[in-house]
């Protein structure tokens, strides 16, 4: 989705999946969000994202985030900022899905200056993206 509007997160997600699901929720720019569905016991394993911060917003259930060599438990309303190039995990130890908003903001280099610039100039143009 890359228009403005609403979405209702709880539409996209399955709790009867035994499988992480991932649901692409909008992406705009350097900006992106998903859904992120694990079902019990379910995890993702370590992992890195070189150029983008994260952003884990916990919606429903329980669970626990490695970042870096910290752990945090992670219930609804808890928030998680994981920065660009830092090792985390997800791991689900309840007995119900755990639903996870994710939110990536990529890193800004000067590789992608030309391309801000040039997008920028065609919204000043109102040309299309």
């Amino acid at each position: 989705m890359t228009v403005a509007g609403q979405l209702n997160i709880h539409s996209y997600k399955n709790t009867h999946s035994l499988e992480v699901q991932t649901v692409p929720l909008f992406a705009r720019h350097e900006l992106r969000a998903q859904l992120v569905v694990v079902p019990p016991g379910g995890s993702i394993a370590p992992h890195r994202h070189d150029h983008a911060d994260a952003l884990f917003d916990v919606i429903e259930g329980t669970g626990a985030f490695g970042v870096g060599e910290r752990r945090f438990d992670g219930g609804p309303g808890k928030c998680i900022f994981v920065p660009a190039g830092t090792d985390h995990s997800l791991h689900n130890y309840s007995d119900a899905a755990w639903v996870l908003r994710v939110t990536h903001h990529e890193e800004v280099t000067p590789r992608h200056v030309g391309r801000i610039l040039l997008r920028a100039l065609r919204r000043r143009l109102r040309l299309p993206d």
